[in-house]
């Protein structure tokens, strides 16, 4: 499956970015186009079993556009998040509640902790280099990349691709242990109360 997604996405990159511009400018033009075609493209390499002969084109399609529609996506989230990272106002009108900001900034800390274990594992000089580009420099889109070290936009999409995957893996790692964690605190306090 992953072979077939890297030559579709190799041979028709401009039409999947016009696809993606399109539903970007209609339902969220906040979004970089780029952004959703890797966030898709993570999301189609993610499906388990996609048939004997799967429809490359539909799925990355299908894909992109429920990247931009669907709220609770990778694509929206990674919006929020960098809505996150702007300036604030001195006076601040309080539209939303105190759990939510408070679930929004244990997400972003979340996150941030993932890439800082990320760049703390690279070894690798190369590595090291495409992670400053991407989250110092602020090349987090395939062209932006490609540009930059002068490579193709296929090359730095599977570069930006690689970075999600694993900043995901930590994710999910912290995520399990921090649930797995929560999990032992309640049964020791059952045990505790049962004992009183």
């Amino acid at each position: 499956m992953k072979a077939s997604l890297d030559r579709y996405i190799t041979r028709h990159y401009a039409e999947l970015y016009r696809y993606a511009r399109f539903f970007c400018s209609k339902y969220n033009p906040r979004i970089n186009p780029d952004v959703v075609i890797n966030n898709a493209y993570l999301h189609c390499t993610s499906i388990q079993d996609p048939g004997p002969d799967p429809d490359v084109k539909g799925l990355m399609m299908n894909s992109i556009k429920r990247q931009v529609m669907w709220q609770n996506l990778d694509t929206n989230r990674q919006e929020r998040m960098a809505a996150n990272e702007t300036a604030v106002p001195d006076v601040m009108v309080d539209d939303t509640d105190l759990i939510d900001k408070i679930n929004i900034e244990k997400e972003y800390h979340g996150w941030k902790s993932c890439v800082d274990i990320y760049r703390d594992s690279l070894t690798d000089n190369v590595k090291i280099t495409v992670a400053k580009a991407y989250f110092d420099d602020g090349y987090t889109t395939a062209r932006s990349m490609a540009k930059y070290f002068d490579i193709p936009p296929t090359s730095a999409h599977y570069l930006i691709a690689e970075i999600k995957n694993n900043l995901k893996t930590i994710y999910n790692e912290n995520q399990n242990r921090i649930s797995g964690q929560d999990h032992h605190q309640k049964d020791n306090t059952r045990k505790q109360n049962h004992h009183c």
